[in-house]
């Protein structure tokens, strides 16, 4: 004859129930924090900035200028990389960003930054020979304060923007340099590279 529960047994198994469902969600929540230190440290946020004066470039890049938020200068670089790698055969292993304003000072509608695609030299005559269908920008060598963190994502953008950049904006004041636009090159997901013209 098969057993009916009573009522009690039913409550016993609910209560069951819900405490394994409590404990999870507290496992879990327990966890969260261990997860993300994890994924920052992989993104190297822990990691010592350090902060090196040297000369850099040439740089030949392909460019288009933006105003807006500098979250869509993301969209630029991959239209640029896939028009020059689809419609004219050049591939390009790079990306950059340069941004001319400060988001603590400036209204996010009103940033000014341009971005593209650096141009690796034996392809720089066949970007120059499609005339007019780019905008073209040459930079010469430099000489940059420069950081290297690698390139995880959108992780290691926040690690620059709470890390890389305050440091960066302390050595320039402790050197008397001037302020000067952001330039970031994105070396297809291995670093980003930020650099800072020295304009004495």
């Amino acid at each position: 004859m098969e057993k009916i529960p009573f009522q009690s047994d039913v409550n016993k198994t609910t209560e069951n129930m819900k405490k394994k469902f409590f404990v999870t969600l507290i496992v879990i929540f327990m966890a969260i924090p261990s997860i993300l230190v994890l994924a920052l440290a992989w993104t190297g946020f822990f990691s010592n900035t350090e902060l090196v004066e040297k000369k850099m470039g040439p740089y030949f890049m392909v460019y288009e200028d933006h105003k807006g938020a500098y979250k869509g200068t993301a969209d630029i670089m991959d239209n640029i990389y896939y028009q020059l790698l689809e419609e004219d055969n050049i591939e390009t292993f790079k990306g950059f960003g340069i941004y001319f304003d400060n988001p603590k000072e400036t209204a996010e509608e009103e940033l000014r930054s341009l971005a593209g695609c650096i141009v690796e030299t034996a392809d720089t005559a066949k970007v120059k020979a499609l005339g007019n269908k780019y905008k073209i920008m040459e930079i010469p060598e430099r000489r940059y304060v420069t950081a290297e963190i690698r390139n995880r994502g959108q992780l290691s953008i926040f690690a620059g923007i709470v890390k890389v950049y305050p440091s960066i904006e302390k050595y320039m004041k402790e050197k008397n340099y001037p302020a000067v636009p952001a330039m970031e090159i994105y070396d297809h997901n291995k670093t980003i590279i930020y650099l800072f013209e020295i304009k004495e």
